[in-house]
């Protein structure tokens, strides 16, 4: 973007990581931080964070910029050492449902395709 807003948005992201590097695993095979910075209005970015314990965040969001940074078409998930989600925190319009839609909280681990087990 020609008026750095993303790469700026981006480096915020990665000052924030580097001070709690103490916290992460950098060194992970599954440690990823997006590089798509030079977007012109849109920006992708995503990451899989991984801490010292093995649990991950896997990240995704859009940015888009036509006034002020708006994100959007994000998931956020943190996942235990075993590979078991603890939350998903997305805007996927599938619960019209909840109040905050379509911005909703899964918890627990992924559903098994039981009714019970769904959000």
């Amino acid at each position: 973007m020609s008026d750095g807003r993303f790469v700026g948005y981006y480096w915020q992201i990665c000052a924030l990581l580097g001070e709690k590097v103490h916290l992460l695993d950098t060194g992970h095979p599954d440690y990823e931080l997006s590089e798509d910075i030079d977007a012109e209005y849109v920006g992708n970015f995503w990451a899989t964070i991984v801490f010292k314990d093995g649990s991950h965040l896997v990240v995704r969001f859009t940015l888009r910029s036509d006034g002020d940074i708006e994100e959007f078409d994000y998931s956020y998930q943190y996942i235990d050492p075993q590979g078991k989600r603890i939350f998903r925190y997305d805007d996927a319009p599938h619960h019209p449902e909840v109040t905050t839609y379509p911005h909703h909280l899964h918890k627990g681990p992924e559903p098994t395709g039981r009714a019970e087990d769904r959000v």
